[in-house]
C-alpha cells in the first residue's frame, strides 16, 4: 500500500507541531516528490529544502565529505554562495520545496516560520555532528559514526569514510578489524 504524502511528511514535522496537518494544511501542497538515482546531484538552488524519505546523501566541499544525510533527515541548501555539492549515495526519494514557497505560505499562516526555524536549527545540529566527531579521540570515532550510520560502508568507500572521520585509512582498517572480530 502506497503511503500518502502527508503520512511521509509527518515524521519531519510532528515533533515540531503535532497539529501541523490541521494548523498548516497548505504545507504539504508545496512539497513535490523528487527521486534521485545513485550518483545524481541535487539541483543546489539556494534555499531549497529536501526532506529525505528514503536513501542517503553526501554533502561535500570539493571532494571532502562534510555530512551524510539519511532517511528522516532534511537537507537545506544554503541561501548564499557556497561550494557544496550534494550527491545521492543511493537511490533516494525526497520531498522538495523552496524558501520562497514557505515564505508565501507564511504570509498567510505565521506558524510556518516556527516550523522552518526548527528545521534550520536541526541543520546546525547535523553540522555540529562532524565538529564533535573530529574532536573525539580516534578510538571513539568508530562507534560515534557507525552508531548513527550503521550501513555507511555499503555506500561510501573506505578512503572517504577515513576522510570524514579525520583519520588515516590505515587506522580505519585497524578499527574495522577490531570491531569486526
Amino acid at each position: 500500500m502506497k503511503k500518502s504524502k502527508e503520512h511521509l511528511l509527518d515524521p519531519f514535522f510532528r515533533d515540531i507541531n503535532s497539529q501541523w496537518q490541521t494548523e498548516i494544511p497548505e504545507l504539504s501542497a508545496v512539497f513535490e516528490e523528487e527521486n534521485f538515482i545513485k550518483g545524481e546531484r541535487l539541483t543546489n538552488d539556494w534555499g531549497e529544502l529536501y526532506l529525505i524519505v528514503d536513501g542517503i546523501f553526501g554533502k561535500y566541499e570539493k571532494t571532502c565529505p562534510l555530512r551524510y544525510a539519511i532517511a528522516g533527515e532534511s537537507l537545506m541548501i544554503p541561501n548564499h554562495k557556497h561550494r557544496y555539492q550534494f550527491i545521492a549515495l543511493s537511490d533516494c526519494r525526497t520531498y522538495r520545496t523552496s524558501l520562497q514557497q514557505l515564505e508565501e505560505i507564511n504570509a498567510n499562516n505565521p506558524k510556518v516560520f516556527y516550523l522552518y526555524a526548527n528545521l534550520k536549527d536541526r541543520q546546525e545540529t547535523y553540522l555540529d555532528y562532524r565538529h564533535k566527531l573530529l574532536s573525539l579521540n580516534n578510538q571513539d570515532k568508530y562507534d560515534f559514526v557507525f552508531d548513527k550510520y550503521p550501513d555507511l560502508r555499503s555506500y561510501v568507500n573506505h578512503k572517504e569514510i577515513a576522510r570524514f572521520m579525520g583519520i588515516s585509512s590505515e587506522l580505519l582498517r585497524r578499527l574495522f578489524r577490531d570491531h569486526d572480530c
